[in-house]
């Protein structure tokens, strides 16, 4: 029986991706600058959906947005990075423009839905994704099937953890303003570590360099943090870590553990799992047409 091939959109601040999937593997794939602009970024949606799909209308059609997926499916709330689609219909728009159904859902949930159907967390009935890149989402899988409440569930970049600082959100102690890209690398300068980016603050800390291995550490730390009071609320006890900071997962991983060995009492270091997602920057893309073909 030949799989299904459906759309999948991720919708980010800075692009558009867009691919055709069957069975995890992303036949084609087509990427376009996001518009800042309500009306232009719908059709930039469709045009990327109507670029890997020849006949759309007989496929389904999966999108990944950031922010906070309104109950309806419809709307997204609390996405500071493209605030012009706040609470406007936008899964309805697109499937107008294009003239085929469209399934909208939180762009770190449906990379975890990637996930769990075709990557890492397949061999996994429970586990948490945490995505790094510019911000930090989540993603959370229980018995196997993506959960997300009305709209918001797996918001770790907003778990309180021990610091002072501000979030863009404008609380304060986000997990978001010290473990997204650009806090890791504040944290590493603090530290000492001469670390113009993360790639190279990475190769340094693996040479040994003491300095930007301090600043990773106290990264960690505050992963670890987060992931305790996700393991304490709901037992969840894999942990895969997505986005492009991802690739230092092995550096971020052991003061993370510590900290969840500390703090999740009853069990230890042997019953948690911290490694990186498998699918990389393919995840909400497969992820999202994985989604418009649940039920």
């Amino acid at each position: 029986m030949t799989e299904t091939v459906s759309i999948g959109v991720d919708l980010g601040g800075t692009a558009i991706k867009a691919g055709a999937v069957r069975g995890g593997e992303v036949l084609s794939r087509s990427s376009v600058p996001t518009p800042q602009d309500e009306e232009a970024c719908l059709q930039a949606i469709a045009a990327a959906a109507r670029e890997v799909g020849e006949e759309i209308s007989e496929k389904g059609i999966g999108l990944g947005v950031p922010g906070v997926v309104q109950p309806s499916g419809d709307s997204v709330a609390g996405s500071p990075n493209l605030s012009f689609l706040a609470r406007k219909p936008l899964a309805s728009r697109v499937a107008e423009i294009l003239g085929a159904p469209v399934k909208m859902g939180n762009d770190a949930s449906l990379a975890a839905l990637g996930e769990a159907r075709h990557g890492a967390g397949a061999v996994h009935q429970d586990f948490f994704l945490v995505t790094l890149g510019t911000g930090v989402g989540g993603g959370l899988v229980l018995g196997g099937k993506l959960h997300t409440g009305p709209g918001m569930a797996g918001e770790i970049g907003h778990i309180r953890v021990d610091h002072q600082l501000t979030c863009a959100c404008g609380a304060q102690g986000c997990l978001e303003a010290v473990l997204g890209a650009g806090p890791i690398l504040e944290l590493l300068r603090e530290a000492g570590a001469e670390a113009p980016s993360l790639p190279e603050a990475g190769e340094q800390a693996r040479s040994g360099d003491s300095e930007s291995l301090e600043g990773f550490a106290q990264a960690g730390k505050h992963l670890g943090e987060a992931l305790a009071q996700v393991a304490l609320l709901l037992d969840v006890r894999v942990f895969l870590l997505g986005g492009g900071v991802s690739a230092v997962t092995d550096l971020l991983a052991p003061s993370a553990m510590a900290v969840l060995e500390e703090r999740a009492f009853g069990r230890g270091r042997e019953d948690f799992l911290i490694e990186q997602a498998t699918l990389g920057e393919d995840a909400g893309v497969i992820g999202a047409a994985a989604f418009a073909l649940e039920g």
